[in-house]
């Protein structure tokens, strides 16, 4: 599906991602894990096609015309807009394959409630709903997350989470972005934990305690300083 061959992305001389290889499949499910500035999303902008790299190469397999979703960090909505005219504004730009995946979707996202409510007068959870929504509105085969659960709250992390699992269950492949280990917790995604623009190691889900950092900077391991079986 997506295969990263020594992707490397300089700014300013500096490099933000460096030496990169990684292979996606189809139903993979994967976590982009690290510190603040450790490259996460410049490698997922790059993913998606957003950013060429300096160096190296991606190469895609997809089979749809429109074939990737993609979340920013920041809410990419028009505030003036119901929550209905949002979706419907996206379903014409990106022609999504099915009219029922939407109907299944804004059910499952708890978006029916508020789709006469302009975007302006939602929560910050409620934005990220719909900011979800309309990212993936088109029914990606390969859908990108950056930090799109920031500032939700539990019920509605609960929404996404159990919409996003079906989903990668059905074969959809997720890449995501977070540090929330309720999020990783819940999903079980292949971990790529990055460090200082480095891919220090790909692991599964299960493999994750037992994971040496003792030679990586001590920001990322502070983020392995939690118990995870008291992450409910």
């Amino acid at each position: 599906m997506l295969k990263l061959e020594n992707i490397t992305y300089k700014k300013r001389r500096q490099a933000l991602v460096s030496e990169i290889n990684g292979q996606i499949n189809k139903g993979d499910c994967i976590s982009l894990f690290g510190p603040n500035g450790a490259g996460k999303s410049t490698l997922i902008k790059i993913m998606a096609g957003l950013l060429k790299s300096s160096k190296g190469k991606r190469v895609v397999n997809f089979t749809d015309k429109n074939p990737i979703g993609y979340v920013p960090q920041q809410i990419a909505l028009f505030k003036g807009l119901t929550v209905r005219d949002q979706l419907k504004y996206y379903e014409k730009l990106t022609k999504p394959k099915s009219s029922e995946f939407i109907d299944e979707m804004i059910l499952s996202l708890g978006l029916s409630s508020i789709l006469n409510k302009k975007i302006n007068q939602l929560s910050g959870g409620m934005q990220r709903k719909v900011n979800l929504a309309v990212g993936m509105i088109h029914q990606p085969e390969l859908l990108l997350l950056d930090e799109a659960f920031v500032g939700v709250d539990l019920a509605a992390k609960h929404d996404m989470l159990s919409w996003l699992k079906r989903l990668n269950e059905n074969g959809i492949t997720i890449i995501f972005i977070t540090h929330d280990w309720y999020v990783i917790q819940h999903l079980k995604p292949q971990m790529w934990i990055m460090d200082k623009g480095n891919m220090i190691d790909q692991v599964e889900w299960e493999s994750v305690p037992y994971i040496n950092l003792t030679r990586q900077s001590q920001a990322l391991q502070k983020m392995f300083d939690v118990n995870l079986t008291h992450v409910n």
